[in-house]
């Protein structure tokens, strides 16, 4: 399989590992393959029309994801995240940066393979992110975006998910998918009360979460 790549546009990558795998039993990092999986299939289930791939994992704890609407690229990227923390209770996080830019091309199925500013902006920014973060964004200078001013929000945004429990990240997860509570609700097994759900989402602070994303998508979508 093969993608289209439109040079002439603006694409997103998203390049994260996993923080505490080096921590995990040979059982539990066969576990976090299976969920790094199942959570690439869930999203591209949900969001396939941004997603033209499969989240790529490689060397175990990494992964990678291309973007084909860019404004999107930092809720698909926490939904990712949460998914990995949330599936395993906790037991993990994830470093994630977003590069934004142009693609050159992607010759084969795999989202990793890819080639362009987009991909490097990502790849290097995660090499190089400082250890008081786990959340990054880089643009390309084509992109007209005020990139240090962005950039600090998402700092500030990783400030609230890293402290995030894992049950507080399953409202957030539920959230974003723009769930109403009740329906997150039952993302619990057995379900919890609604009422439960808008406590999490309210020490989450999910409704100033919520506005950064949209802001986010409104500028990023307008350059």
């Amino acid at each position: 399989m093969v993608i289209h790549i439109d040079s002439a546009r603006s694409y997103a990558v998203v390049t994260g590992d996993v923080i505490g795998s080096s921590d995990l039993s040979g059982e539990a990092r066969r576990r976090l393959h299976a969920v790094m999986v199942q959570g690439s299939r869930a999203l591209r289930a949900a969001f396939g029309e941004f997603l033209p791939l499969e989240v790529d994992i490689f060397r175990g704890d990494s992964w990678q994801m291309l973007v084909s609407s860019p404004e999107k690229s930092l809720r698909l990227g926490l939904l990712y995240r949460l998914h990995l923390k949330t599936a395993l209770d906790g037991a993990v996080d994830s470093r994630m940066a977003v590069g934004l830019g142009a693609v050159s091309f992607v010759p084969g199925d795999r989202a990793g393979e890819g080639e362009g500013p987009a991909f490097r902006l990502s790849g290097r920014a995660l090499e190089r992110m400082p250890a008081y973060t786990a959340m990054w964004l880089e643009a390309d200078q084509d992109q007209d975006l005020d990139c240090e001013l962005l950039r600090s929000a998402v700092i500030l945004l990783d400030a609230l998910a890293g402290e995030w429990t894992a049950k507080r990240a399953l409202a957030v997860y539920g959230a974003l998918h723009d769930m109403r509570q009740q329906d997150i609700a039952r993302l619990w097994d057995p379900p919890i009360t609604q009422q439960t759900v808008a406590e999490y989402l309210t020490r989450a602070r999910w409704q100033s979460v919520r506005q950064f994303l949209l802001l986010f998508e409104h500028r990023v979508s307008c350059r």
